[in-house]
């Protein structure tokens, strides 16, 4: 489960655990059932004093939190995020695959076991409120040196100067009382 991102919660050390709902894509077809698969696991993550639950497909794989998607980076550098099979496919997330791209960030998308996080030097998540978060502990291990590793800082280094880009950014126009 992911605890609360500091600027999004407050002051809380990002860390994570499993949650044990899996996600199961027969509730999409069901829309009153949808939001069953986010609320169990935010119920587990509150019960563990974090803010999130990292979840599970079908068969076991990392697919994504209750309310985020997730990545990891390996020893060897390398940016991983599950593919889109068992989560939604976040437009924040599709960002940062693009931003990965362009910084020349070795990056592949495809199922990541649980296993390979908890072994990660860097996991973070990303979601349009708390754009890309830390996560420093899962299932109580700590990840990488504990804190923010640098390529998670790159990217939301980058990330932040998106609205000064042409196209990225859609201006509003003055409102008017006529």
């Amino acid at each position: 489960m992911v605890d609360a991102a500091p600027q999004q919660y407050g002051t809380s050390t990002p860390s994570a655990s499993t949650s044990s709902v899996i996600v199961n894509l027969a509730l999409f077809s069901r829309p009153w059932l949808f939001q069953i698969n986010n609320i169990l696991p935010k119920i587990q993550a509150n019960l563990a004093g974090a803010a999130d639950a990292i979840m599970l497909d079908m068969e076991g794989y990392v697919s994504e939190t209750n309310g985020t998607n997730i990545f990891m980076v390996d020893d060897e550098g390398v940016l991983l995020t599950p593919t889109a099979d068992h989560c939604l496919p976040g437009i924040t997330r599709g960002t940062i695959i693009q931003l990965a791209k362009e910084l020349d960030i070795p990056i592949e998308v495809r199922r990541v076991s649980l296993a390979e996080f908890h072994a990660a030097e860097e996991v973070f998540t990303t979601g349009t409120m708390g754009e890309l978060t830390p996560v420093t502990v899962i299932d109580g291990r700590v990840i990488g040196s504990g804190t923010r590793g640098p390529i998670t800082r790159r990217l939301q280094d980058v990330y932040r100067t998106l609205p000064e880009r042409p196209g990225w950014a859609t201006e509003i126009p003055p409102f008017s009382t006529s």
